[in-house]
């Protein structure tokens, strides 16, 4: 189909996999693009399930029009925002974070607004962790964390879909979920969170429709973001679930398809095909 992209007023995008290319760097023209869209208003929203400190580190260079979905969507701020969406009961925490324990190898990081707890991250591992959540704290039992947890984020060397997650998904029930990030990562939390409610959250705030926004991702935890936009790629690495849910597609992050989509049509105004 061919359409003509001249509404956006805000564009979503996840990060690893997506936004970043394989070395977890940004387009050389990134931050001018930023700038161009913030001249025309466009807003623009960094979805990850990175921490709030590990996406702002990101965009350090560049702190005016921007909002952050953080923790899959448990936790949304800048633009004056600061909202947090269904965090764990800390009877949720602390079970689940035990039954993680049970199994070999999986790196535990239990996510809070202000910090990330790291229950069991080995040495050789955490260079790789702290990539996502930096400002952290380590800690002997899960029931010493008396803030609300917002999610618990784990790290399986072994692979996420084919040795962790199944070893645990029985015990995840009730009013939580559980959505395997990507190849190494699967992520625990309230049902209701998803990057999809935090967009819907911020559509409604700042009065934009589906219609007025566009959105990339790559894994399943993106699904629910790209559906609340009309403009929904999915980039050319995705996942078939991801592409399946997607109007359109994207080139691979390796080739930076956000910016060049970005530049193509929205801000150069080509008809999308």
């Amino acid at each position: 189909r061919t359409t003509e992209i001249d509404m956006i007023k805000l564009i979503a995008s996840d990060l690893d996999g997506t936004l970043l290319n394989d070395n977890k760097e940004l387009s050389p023209d990134f931050f001018e693009i930023l700038e161009e869209l913030d001249k025309r208003n466009i807003l623009f929203v960094p979805s990850s399930g990175r921490s709030q400190f590990t996406i702002g580190r990101l965009f350090e260079p560049y702190n005016k029009n921007v909002c952050y979905i953080s923790d899959n969507g448990a936790y949304i701020s800048g633009c004056g925002i600061d909202v947090v969406n269904f965090p764990m009961t800390h009877e949720q925490s602390v079970f689940i974070a035990e039954r993680c324990l049970e199994v070999d190898c999986l790196q535990i990081v239990m996510c809070t607004k202000s910090k990330a707890y790291f229950l069991r991250v080995e040495d050789r591992y955490k260079d790789i962790i702290l990539e996502y959540y930096a400002n952290f704290e380590y800690v002997d039992n899960p029931d010493n964390i008396r803030e609300d947890v917002l999610k618990i984020a784990v790290f399986d060397p072994a692979g996420s879909g084919e040795h962790g997650y199944p070893e645990v998904k029985d015990y995840i029930r009730g009013d939580l979920v559980g959505v395997v990030s990507s190849q190494n990562w699967f992520d625990i939390m309230d049902r209701r969170v998803n990057k999809g409610y935090a967009l819907s959250q911020l559509q409604k705030k700042f009065g934009i429709l589906p219609e007025e926004t566009m959105a990339f991702g790559d894994f399943n935890n993106d699904i629910e973001m790209l559906k609340q936009a009309e403009y929904s790629f999915a980039m050319e690495n995705a996942s078939q679930s991801v592409k399946d849910a997607a109007n359109f597609e994207a080139p691979d992050n390796n080739s930076f398809g956000v910016s060049k989509i970005i530049r193509d049509f929205v801000l150069e105004q080509v008809c999308l095909r």
